[in-house]
């Protein structure tokens, strides 16, 4: 298996587990317990099942793969100055990434300790002999099979082969584990997926709104059969998620589909609206699991601030990564209001009370700058509607998404059809402005082929090579067994 393996279950082999015991969904800060004098409840199985739904919150934080390929990657974002010492984010936006580049290096970690929790939960409750009814333990085996391929998915899609680990594993073994074909790897996602469709609910309620359900699990395997190019299956998933009606474009539930209700989506106190399909929660607080995205695609300046946007003694200096690219911006029709609700122009310097133009996204605005709680929406509605629109070729799924923030529908008067006149080229760009910084743009450009063309179009020296990330080299250091992906 990858040489990363190896180190991330020696940094992983004491399971973490949370300290809260009330609620199954508040991630705390973890406690290292050692296993042999734990598990002796299903509260306790429970409590390190909510592990899993924090490292799925790592894999998607700021600088986790999903961020790092789908968005730095693409063409949404660059970097005017950025902080530390390093070049490893202008290699992913430029695309000469060596294969020592520490951001990947870390993915690459986060992702495997990630899995190496989930297969520690599913060996767990395969083998307890805690009295647990079969229908929970299935649902609760499900959940960690549902975080567990959606993280596959995203590797496999970055990197390609890689090492398939399904069952807790020690270091000595893990050399063992070499890179699979994506073939095999998709079957095992999909098989995992369909038993976790199965077995898990369709709606929680009360302290249990945010853990993945079927229509999340139909929301990946959508994804996924998309990416294989098996859209008749993805139509079945999305049809079944659209035609339960659990879902609106309305996500305020005030009755009335407008602006308003993109806007709420990205409210700094909205959690699981009527619109979000799959959800990582974070809460706010010192003692909290945070969300660091708006800390880290904040400008790297030391006179940012959010005065302008009403918070007060709120200078702090960001990292600098995924400042929105001109091109983006330039992206938004005219009288498309996402733009502003999506894209903030600059700050205001306090000392000189002079604007400096440096824009960052507002997605993630959380006036707790500090200790933000604001969650993140992996998959939400809209990305249905549009994905069902590009299957099935259907204008009226598009046209819903614009419609709502007062847009003239595909094909009708007022429509920018000389710049996208084929419903292709209508839906990739509606995704781009409609979910940019959602981590999705060049996992779209990838599955539809239109990468390179469009990646070489605007002056990146792209190829198919530089489709995948490189395997980490100290990976390869450990483990030479390891191939390293072709071009690096």
């Amino acid at each position: 298996m990858k040489t990363k393996i190896a180190i991330s279950i020696i940094f992983s082999l004491t399971l973490l587990m949370s300290c809260n015991e009330d609620k199954y969904l508040d991630l705390y800060p973890l406690t290292r317990i050692t296993e042999g004098n734990y598990y002796s409840s299903q509260l306790q199985l429970e409590q390190a099942l909510n592990d899993v739904y924090r490292q799925l919150g790592r894999v998607y934080s700021a600088h986790g793969l999903p961020d790092l390929f789908g968005e730095q990657t693409s063409d949404n974002t660059r970097i005017i100055i950025k902080s530390g010492g390093d070049n490893f984010s202008e290699q992913i936006n430029d695309f000469w990434i060596l294969t020592d580049n520490g951001r990947i290096r870390e993915a690459w970690d986060v992702c495997y300790n990630a899995i190496y929790v989930c297969n520690n939960i599913i060996d767990k409750l395969d083998n307890t002999n805690i009295e647990v009814d079969q229908t929970v333990k299935n649902r609760m085996v499900s959940e960690a099979l549902a975080v567990r391929s959606l993280i596959y998915f995203n590797m496999v899609r970055a990197w390609g082969d890689v090492p398939l680990v399904l069952n807790r594993i020690t270091p000595s073994e893990s050399y063992k584990f070499l890179r699979e074909p994506t073939d095999k790897i998709y079957l095992q996602i999909i098989g995992d997926l369909m038993f976790a469709k199965q077995n898990l609910p369709e709606k929680y309620t009360g302290i249990n709104v945010g853990r993945v359900t079927k229509f999340g699990v139909s929301a990946i395997l959508a994804k996924v059969y998309m990416t294989i190019g098996e859209n008749q299956s993805a139509r079945s998933e999305l049809e079944y998620i659209i035609n339960s009606g659990a879902y609106s474009l309305d996500s305020n539930k005030d009755g009335d589909i407008n602006f308003a209700d993109f806007k709420f989506l990205f409210h700094p106190s909205t959690k699981n609206c009527h619109e979000s399909v799959l959800e990582v929660q974070y809460l706010a607080g010192a003692n909290a699991f945070n969300s660091n995205h708006q800390n880290v695609y904040a400008p790297f300046s030391h006179a940012f601030n959010l005065v302008d946007l009403g918070v007060a003694s709120s200078i702090f200096r960001g990292e600098g990564i995924n400042t929105p690219a001109i091109d983006l911006i330039n992206e938004f029709e005219e009288n498309d209001p996402r733009k502003a609700a999506s894209i903030f122009p600059g700050f205001t310097n306090q000392a000189t009370k002079e604007f400096v133009e440096y824009p960052f996204t507002l997605k993630f605005f959380d006036p707790n700058w500090t200790n933000p709680g604001k969650n993140f929406a992996i998959i939400r509605y809209a990305d249905i509607l549009l994905m069902y629109a590009e299957i099935t070729n259907d204008v009226q799924y598009l046209n819903m998404v614009r419609s709502r923030v007062g847009l003239p529908g595909f094909g009708s008067e007022g429509y920018p059809s000389e710049k996208y006149p084929t419903l292709n080229l209508a839906i990739e760009h509606e995704r781009r402005v409609e979910l940019c910084f959602e981590f999705h743009r060049f996992f779209d450009l990838k599955r539809t082929g239109r990468a390179i063309q469009v990646m070489t179009g605007k002056g990146f020296n792209v190829n198919a090579d530089k489709l995948f990330f490189p395997i980490p080299q100290n990976a390869i250091d450990v483990n030479p067994a390891l191939v390293q992906n072709s071009g690096y």
